[in-house]
């Protein structure tokens, strides 16, 4: 980024919302702005209000607030988020420094009496380039007047005092102030003052909160009769709003941090796509009827935002000239858009204690740990073993990480999570598929580094008592040279000495024999944990001692040569089942690849037979028999991988009814084409080990082969295509 473009506005804004000064970039919202902007200057209050991340406080900024502000309406935007003083204080005092402030009507005011919200918008007068103007009064993320750290005397007083402002009618306190001073005959009580006191305050009100909080507005009712008759759901944006928001503010004209420049068709269609939770279309799908139906897929803003933020900087970085057009190779495709997703969940993570600390006030001693928590939480408790998303109760968050609620919240934030209220209960989740492969990446390398970082200690831990072994028999060695330099010098104690010397001897050779076999169970003990790196070396190191593993093959009848070989070949097969099949098997199980992964899964249960075999028993002692592999471990991947083939065959059962009962339909339509291009989905879906496809038959009831199924009702699509 060059200093000159450091400080100019980008196109588009990433997480943050679009902001009034941004108003000639905010695309694909058109149709929304018109609709509530009408709503807002017809209606006194209206209830705006979508799911988190689709951009309510973007279409109120950026959007509404240009249309109102042409008829003459200006937008004040306030938020309950200050929870140091009184709800209806703090809104006050927003209100009384907001800059469009241009007068005040001080008709009939006492000094020293409490003014509320209704007395306060009467008393000020707003201006808009110099002209009076309607106030609209915008309490965005409405929300926060109930999840933040507000009384319930605070919170009760502010919405009794917006029910006055709502429903047009004077607060009682005003009203049986005003009777008490017509009772006394106050003097100051005209009937111009009278008259000014019975006019309601004009203004509108535009109320925006997320959806998982709208019933909190339902409980307010009988406050505010009529709060949700006037409500507008902001919805996410369908693919051609989508395809605006990411060209037009790009050929945007202006002084812009980047030139102009364009999008590539093929790149559009790649980002919508991704967006989408889709893989790229090929260009023979995009011409049938199903190119429309995609097009009606939702996407949410903030994902959206997140990539066209990170090609704009990539072009600035890269200086690129005016009209440059973005091709998927500039942002690397496919994986590019995979990698920004996982980059930016690393960089919300990085960014948790600063944003937790100005959202709380409060610090963060261990800004690692801090981090690490953030980690595990998302990773361990809100992702499947299959790798799914699940929703996790707050209870049980906050017992089982040690955190508390704003910890929450701040995930929430940053979108790594969505909060929402189910049965009394808040239940949170991760906030979007598009972030769940970079999550289950970096789960799979934080364990594996955990593994090794407690094999590395174990290994360390052994190799400490080994040396202070060593460090024992050497010190009984110079005991025994000592004594036989003694020995020598006194005659009269040379038997003595020569008797000691012999005994000293037989326990060097005892203590020398039991640790070769304490090492020889120690190589037994880490290939039984399936350190198989750790284990070769262990026996290698017994094979570089000749006389060491000779002795152990007298003692024990056991080859270190021949475990060693033994070692070897568990090794290849455990790399076989977990790296080559297991892992590849749950790599093409996510993206919904299921057969394929059904064959992996049974390659990995055929090579656990090899493994099983080759883990025979390797000792017998005190009645315990001691395998090379821990029993347990070997019978839980057995069960491991056989839930794994359970799962992707039922799988493919769920996807073989479902695109064949919508193949019938296409094909008892005469939709031959819709009802061809399900049938070679359902190809895709054909397992190939023989008990598989009896398995796939059984349940769909076909009475023949699946493969002879799915080939001729492909020839039948065929022969009424041709027809």
């Amino acid at each position: 980024m060059t200093p000159s473009s450091a400080n100019l506005p980008r196109r588009y804004p990433g997480l943050k919302p679009f902001e009034r000064n941004q108003s000639a970039v905010f695309y694909g919202r058109g149709e929304d702005v018109q609709r509530f902007a009408n709503l807002a200057l017809r209606e006194r209050l209206v209830v705006l209000f979508a799911k988190s991340g689709i951009g309510k406080t973007s279409l109120l900024q950026a959007g509404a607030a240009p249309e109102l502000e042409k008829q003459g309406f200006i937008p004040i935007f306030i938020r309950a988020d200050n929870t140091n003083a009184s709800l209806v204080d703090a809104i006050g005092e927003a209100l009384e420094k907001h800059p469009s402030v241009g007068g005040r009507d001080n008709t009939g005011e006492i000094a020293g009496d409490r003014m509320t919200l209704w007395e306060r918008m009467k008393r000020l007068e707003f201006d808009l380039d110099g002209l009076p103007a309607t106030p609209v009064l915008v309490l965005d993320q409405f929300e926060e007047v109930f999840t933040l750290g507000h009384s319930e005397t605070s919170r009760r007083r502010f919405l009794g005092e917006l029910a006055d402002l709502a429903n047009e009618s004077m607060p009682e306190s005003i009203r049986a102030g005003l009777m008490q001073r017509l009772q006394r005959e106050d003097p100051k009580l005209t009937p111009k003052v009278m008259q000014w006191w019975e006019r309601q305050p004009e203004l509108r009100l535009v109320i925006s909160i997320r959806s998982d909080f709208l019933h909190l507005l339902d409980e307010i009712s009988p406050l505010i009769p009529n709060i949700l008759r006037n409500r507008y759901q902001l919805q996410p944006l369908n693919r051609k709003q989508a395809q605006t928001a990411v060209e037009e503010p790009a050929r945007a004209t202006g002084l812009f941090a980047s030139p102009s420049f364009g999008y590539h068709a093929k790149a559009v269609t790649e980002i919508l796509d991704f967006l989408a939770g889709r893989q790229e279309a090929s260009e023979a799908e995009e011409g049938d009827a199903s190119f429309a139906l995609r097009k009606q897929d939702e996407i949410e803003s903030f994902n959206l935002q997140i990539l066209c933020q990170y090609v704009e900087e990539k072009i600035i970085d890269e200086r690129h000239p005016e009209g440059f057009e973005v091709t998927p190779a500039f942002y690397d495709g496919h994986e590019g858009l995979e990698r920004e997703i996982r980059d930016f969940y690393h960089k919300q993570l990085q960014g948790l204690p600063e944003i937790f600390t100005r959202r709380t006030a409060k610090s963060v001693a261990d800004r690692d740990t801090f981090i690490h928590t953030a980690q595990n939480l998302i990773e361990e408790s809100l992702v499947t073993p299959i790798g799914r998303r699940c929703s996790m109760v707050d209870d049980f968050l906050t017992s089982t990480w040690h955190v508390d609620h704003d910890f929450l919240d701040t995930l929430v934030e940053t979108r790594l999570l969505r909060k929402e209220l189910r049965l009394n209960d808040y239940y949170f989740e991760i906030s979007h598929d598009t972030l769940l492969p970079a999550i289950i990446e970096s789960r799979d390398a934080r364990r594996q580094r955990e593994k090794a970082d407690q094999e590395k200690a174990e290994l360390q831990a052994r190799l400490v008592e080994e040396a202070k072994q060593r460090e024992a028999i050497q010190d009984q060695l110079k005991a025994m040279e000592e004594r036989r330099k003694l020995a020598r010098r006194v005659a009269l104690f040379s038997l003595t000495t020569a008797i000691l010397m012999l005994l000293f001897t037989v326990l060097y050779l005892y203590n020398w024999t039991q640790a070769a076999r304490k090492e020889l169970e120690q190589a037994e003990f880490i290939v039984s944990g399936e350190a198989f790196h750790a284990g070769v070396e262990a026996y290698q190191n017994l094979i570089n001692q000749p006389v060491k593993s000779a002795v152990l093959r007298h003692m024990t009848g056991r080859n270190a040569q021949e475990e060693l070989v033994k070692v070897q070949q568990l090794h290849a097969l455990y790399d076989t089942i977990v790296t080559d099949n297991m892992i590849k098997g749950d790599s093409l199980f996510f993206t919904d690849t299921y057969a394929p992964a059904l064959t992996d899964y049974r390659e990995a249960y055929e090579a656990m037979n090899s493994y099983a075999q080759i883990n025979d028993i390797v000792r017998i002692t005190k009645g315990d028999t001691i395998w090379r592999i821990q029993r347990a471990s070997v019978q839980e991947r057995y069960e491991d991988l056989f839930q794994r083939q359970r799962f992707a065959m039922n799988a493919i059962i769920a996807q073989f009814k479902i695109r064949q009962r919508a193949a019938e339909e296409f094909a008892d339509a005469g939709v031959w084409g819709q009802a061809l291009r399900i049938l070679r989905e359902m190809e895709t879906l054909l397992p190939t080990h023989p008990d598989d496809l009896k398995r796939l038959d059984d349940e769909m009831h076909l009475n023949q082969d699946p493969r002879e199924y799915v080939a001729g009702e492909i020839k039948k699509c065929l022969a009424g295509l041709q027809y």
